[in-house]
């Protein structure tokens, strides 16, 4: 429940629109056809930390139970990716999977060492 004193970086509208703007980004990133993929500098496995820390982090305003859903979800979404790149000329990897793992981790744990501080 929000209240009126309350920050607009902590409301649920901002939380839930850091959770859409990165499931199009990385569903477009991730999911967009191609003949081959353009060069990037940098592994393919940091690309997925990134873009998946990345998300966690645009999730974590607001409710902190509400961003451990949404961490979770964010976590299976990499994981349906995986199982969906192949009907979209793209190559199904369980090592790109592990690595959006690490990037949720990445935004979950230290938010969940900062939660019990505050306990």
């Amino acid at each position: 429940m929000e209240t009126r004193n309350q920050p607009i970086w902590q409301s649920t509208k901002v939380q839930w629109i850091g959770f859409l703007l990165g499931w199009v980004m990385i569903s477009i990133a991730t999911l967009t056809p191609m003949d081959e993929l353009p060069p990037v500098p940098g592994t393919d496995k940091l690309h997925h930390i990134l873009g998946f820390a990345g998300w966690s982090f645009l999730c974590m305003f607001g409710s902190r139970k509400r961003f451990f859903v949404m961490a979770l979800f964010i976590f299976f979404w990499g994981g349906a990716i995986e199982m969906i790149q192949p009907y979209v000329n793209r190559h199904r990897e369980f090592a790109d999977f592990v690595a959006d793992g690490v990037g949720v981790l990445c935004v979950l744990l230290p938010a969940i060492l900062i939660t019990r501080q505050r306990s």
